[in-house]
């Protein structure tokens, strides 16, 4: 299916910024839950994600690609696909948004119109920061080189006391990765590539012994990345959801439901749900 707009370097941008523009924002209600959740001892964490877009020239077919890294085994849930960011460490990425706030760091600039109430721009400084954070330490991202588009509603895991902060940014020029030990590559999936149903798959998720790792169900909707070897990434879950919920938001399209018997298996052990390596 084409979606010329989706090859519209000019326009494209604006488009994303004028629909974020009417979604509502539950960043302040969210952290003021977790905070009230952590006061009374529970171990609440927060992440910041930056959903990074950026326009290839240099192919067959140009337009605009997600920036996504694929976690290596040295971290929890390592082969997995999510957005560059990870857990907000407030002394410091407090220190960090301060930047975003003076416009040492222009990747807010002109935005405050967005967001006039001034807690809800404090939060999305705050986890903007954060997330670039974790991008420059996981894939050398430089923050001069960041657009801040608008943010996007929060999403609390299932099967982790954790709720994500998607930020939805644009790369201005491309850059050689840099990456650290928590990333085994970056993999950019052009957003065109999500208006195929060839792509989507259901993930069954199993422990060694065979048993359904999740009580509630063992099957997940996904989207699989054929590598260079015949074999295929998959991405699903948290990021799966942000990242098809951003392109409800944005385009006037119905994305595709998985074929029923396109069925692909991944086997995760307990060190997975609990976070161990």
């Amino acid at each position: 299916m084409d979606t010329p707009i989706l090859h519209d370097k000019i326009n494209f941008t604006s488009v994303i910024s004028s629909k974020l523009d009417e979604i509502s924002i539950d960043y302040l209600e969210k952290h003021s839950q977790i905070r009230r959740a952590n006061s009374q001892g529970a171990s609440h964490l927060e992440a910041g994600v930056v959903v990074l877009l950026n326009y290839i020239e240099k192919r067959k077919n140009p337009g605009y690609v997600f920036q996504l890294i694929k976690r290596s085994s040295k971290v929890a849930q390592g082969g997995d696909i999510s957005c560059p960011g990870g857990i907000l460490h407030p002394s410091v990425d407090n220190f960090f948004s301060i930047f975003l706030k003076t416009g040492m760091i222009p990747a807010m600039r002109g935005i405050k119109h967005k967001y006039r109430d001034k807690n809800i721009l404090s939060l999305i400084r705050l986890f903007l920061a954060n997330s670039l954070r974790e991008a420059w330490e996981e894939i050398g991202l430089n923050p001069y080189n960041v657009s801040f588009l608008g943010a996007l509603p929060t999403y609390s895991l299932s099967s982790f006391t954790r709720t994500i902060y998607p930020l939805v940014c644009l790369t201005h020029n491309p850059f050689k990765y840099k990456l650290n030990s928590e990333v085994e590559k970056v993999v950019e999936i052009p957003l065109s590539f999500f208006f195929e149903t060839s792509n989507y798959a259901w993930l069954q998720v199993t422990t060694p012994e065979g048993s359904n790792a999740y009580d509630e169900t063992s099957k997940f909707p996904c989207l699989t990345i054929p590598g260079k070897k015949g074999d295929y990434d998959i991405l699903w879950g948290a990021t799966f959801h942000i990242i098809t919920n951003f392109l409800n938001i944005i385009l006037d399209k119905q994305l595709p439901v998985p074929p029923a018997d396109r069925i692909f298996k991944k086997i995760i052990t307990e060190n997975y749900l609990t976070g161990g390596r």
